[in-house]
């Protein structure tokens, strides 16, 4: 299917279904625009719309008025009682791209095993480090699981579309306290195959987007512990620290 046989807000849907499905590790570079396969048409709420999650979190201009050549610091933690814990860090640099326009990004994810390279993600408006930390949660379910990537992804594109809740909340930034919005969904608690899983049903991702430097304060998944007061069998964050503004660089 063409993108120009598609409305604009079908498109648009497509394109944010589309970077939520491509698995981005090994990949090659990932273009914003990039035209879905009929295969991964997107499962929205509504004929032919988006939520107002799905718009929010792939679709909103995080990285406007950020120029080239900025880094954008993140602190990662995986914790729980459930496996050792390690901590990491996440630098997302911003490019010019090949038309000198800001941004195309690249990273690298902290993981148990070392520092992962990402695929470049080109054109990006929205912030690509939720896509980046969506893509590191697959890897782990898979592991922790044995299950299917493109399993857990569907959950959570379904839920995403359907069943989002949304809050008010406040982060601190850099000493200030800022308001927020924090968007909450449990892919696994109504999934038909929760039976294979029942260990991680209880599962929730949160996404806390603000005022701040990429949108994005803060990414978090949480498995609460088995009984109500114990800690958590397993919590990961991500969260901003900074933003820093460097010489800009170009896509050679």
């Amino acid at each position: 299917m063409s993108l120009s046989l598609l409305s604009r807000g079908r498109r648009a849907a497509a394109l944010a279904a589309a970077a939520l499905a491509a698995t981005l590790l090994g990949a090659a570079p990932l273009r914003a625009a990039e035209e879905p396969s009929p295969d991964e048409e997107p499962r929205v709420a509504g004929a032919g719309t988006i939520s107002e999650a799905e718009r929010r979190i792939f679709m909103a201009p995080h990285l406007q008025g950020l120029k080239p050549g900025t880094v954008l610091r993140y602190a990662f933690t995986h914790g729980g009682s459930l496996e050792p814990g390690y901590a990491g860090a996440l630098e997302l640099q911003l490019r010019a791209g090949a038309d000198g326009r800001c941004c195309d990004t690249s990273a690298t994810f902290p993981e148990a095993q070392g520092p992962r390279p990402l695929p470049t993600v080109e054109g990006a408006s929205a912030n690509p480090v939720i896509l980046y930390f969506l893509e590191h949660d697959l890897r782990e379910m898979q592991r922790l699981t044995r299950g299917q990537m493109n399993h857990f992804r569907r959950r959570i594109r379904l839920a995403l579309a359907e069943d989002a809740r949304s809050e008010d909340t406040r982060v601190r930034y850099q000493g200030r306290e800022l308001p927020a919005q924090r968007l909450q969904v449990s892919p696994y608690l109504t999934d038909p195959m929760r039976n294979r899983f029942e260990q991680y049903a209880a599962k929730r991702y949160e996404f806390v987007l603000a005022d701040v430097p990429g949108g994005v304060a803060q990414l978090r998944t949480l498995l609460p512990g088995n009984q109500s007061g114990t800690p958590p069998l397993l919590e990961e964050t991500l969260t901003l620290e900074g933003a820093e503004v460097g010489a800009a660089t170009a896509k050679p």
